[in-house]
Formats: C-alpha cells, sequence, structure tokens
C-alpha cells in the first residue's frame, strides 16, 4: 500500500491525543489495582506500530512515555514516583515501539511463507501463554504463601480458556487475522517485561522502600505474570478489530 504522508501525520495526531486523554482521564488508560495499575495506553501505541512508518511509531512512544512522567509528576506517591526518571518512563516505551516493529516484521515474515505457519505462529503464542500463566500462578503463591498444587491447577484451566478463546478469535478468519492478535500478544507482554526490569535497574530502592520488602524481583515477577497477561490478551481483543477496520478503510481510499 503507498503510503499517504499526510494521512500518516493525521492518524499520528489522532493517536497521539488518544494517549494524552487515556493518560490524564483517571481510571481510563491507567486501571488502578493495589499498589500496582493496570496499562491500556499501549494499545494505541501498537495500533500505531502497524499503520505508520517507524518515525511515527516512535513519535507516539514518546508521547506515551512523556504521559507517563507528567501523570508521575502529578501524582507523585506509590510506584508511580519511580516513571519521573525518563529511564522508567520514557526510554522503555520507545524500546517497545522498536521490539515491536521488528517483532512484528519477524512475524510477518514467517507468515504465509510455509506450510502450516499459522500452526506454527500460533503454537508460539499458545506456549508463551502458558509458561506465563504457569509463572503467575508460582510468583503469586511464593509471593502470598497460597498453595501451589491449588494455583497451578487454576493456571491450567486458566491456560487452558485462553488458548480456546484465541483459537476461536482467529479460527475461520483472513490469514492476517493470525498475524496482528499475536504480535500484539507478545508485543504488550514484552512492554511489561522491559518497563519493570527498567524499574528494577534505575528505582530498585524505591520499592524496597515502598513495599518493605528486598524481595522486589519476585513482586515484578507476580505483576509481570498477572497484570502482562491480562494486558496482553485486552491489547489482542481490543486492537485487533480496529487495526482490520483501519487498514479497510485505507485500502478502500
Amino acid at each position: 500500500m503507498k503510503r499517504n504522508p499526510i494521512r500518516d501525520l493525521t492518524l499520528t495526531s489522532v493517536f497521539a491525543a488518544i494517549i494524552l486523554v487515556m493518560t490524564f482521564v483517571p481510571q481510563v488508560g491507567f486501571i488502578t489495582l493495589g499498589i500496582t495499575e493496570l496499562t491500556l495506553i499501549h494499545i494505541p501505541v501498537l495500533i500505531g506500530v502497524f499503520l505508520l512508518p517507524k518515525r511515527y511509531a516512535l513519535v507516539l512512544g514518546f508521547v506515551f512515555g512523556l504521559g507517563s512522567l507528567l501523570r508521575a509528576l502529578q501524582v507523585n506517591a506509590g510506584i508511580a514516583i519511580a516513571f519521573i526518571n525518563p529511564l522508567v518512563s520514557i526510554l522503555p516505551r520507545l524500546l517497545f515501539v522498536l521490539v515491536s516493529i521488528y517483532l512484528f516484521k519477524g512475524i510477518q515474515a514467517i507468515d504465509g511463507k510455509f506450510k502450516k505457519s499459522d500452526v506454527v505462529i500460533f503454537s508460539f503464542v499458545a506456549l508463551v501463554s502458558v509458561v506465563g500463566v504457569f509463572y503467575s500462578s508460582s510468583a503469586i503463591a511464593d509471593f502470598a504463601g497460597w498453595s501451589k498444587p491449588v494455583l497451578n491447577f487454576i493456571a491450567l484451566i486458566i491456560s487452558t480458556v485462553l488458548i480456546s478463546s484465541y483459537y476461536a478469535f482467529i479460527a475461520g478468519k483472513k490469514k492476517e487475522s493470525i498475524l496482528y492478535p499475536s504480535v500484539l500478544l507478545l508485543s504488550s507482554l514484552m512492554h511489561t517485561i522491559i518497563v519493570l526490569t527498567a524499574i528494577l535497574l534505575f528505582s530498585r530502592q524505591l520499592l524496597v522502600d515502598l513495599l518493605q520488602t528486598q524481595n522486589v524481583i519476585g513482586i515484578l515477577v507476580a505483576i509481570a505474570a498477572t497484570n502482562g497477561l491480562v494486558e496482553a490478551f485486552l491489547a489482542a481483543l481490543i486492537g485487533t478489530p480496529i487495526i482490520l477496520a483501519l487498514k479497510q478503510v485505507s485500502e478502500n481510499h
């Protein structure tokens, strides 16, 4: 599809505005859950990764990070304080965009290039999901002291439901329907990992003081395995139909 500079600039402006609205309207882009937050702002950024050139996608990543920094200055409490540091708020979001771009290109290069490539992609995403849910249950058991066998059994049920839902979502649709939710899911997980790693590297002492424990790695693993999975599946569920609709509009014009 031939690039249209005006269209790209317009879409970038619209997505940037959406990101800022989601950042500063309470409980829209950041949904508070105890000491942590469920982040949904990465979804319009990821949509931009699919539809825009790299430089504009990076602009959206910067707006995302800058909004996080400004919001942290506004809140100035709890774990939000960590995001006052640009190395935690801005840098991870730029890295997240770059990772997402190359992940998209990598999976796109595989999709349809050999027989049963869609099965390979589906199997990889399913494997990542199962491993994530399993380690989520283990991290929660270690952190909360709950029964690990019981949580592992629950994790098995959740994994089955998630994989079945993923299959039902992509079954019978266009070939590209497996590409978009797969990249959205994996990129969202990478966003969680990159941001939490930045917090660990640059704001570890803040977490120790806030949580009154030295086991900050265990807590971050629990957050990554729980919030990260929810954010990933929401990204795939919300982002895929929007991307397909916008691409259809672009192709028709």
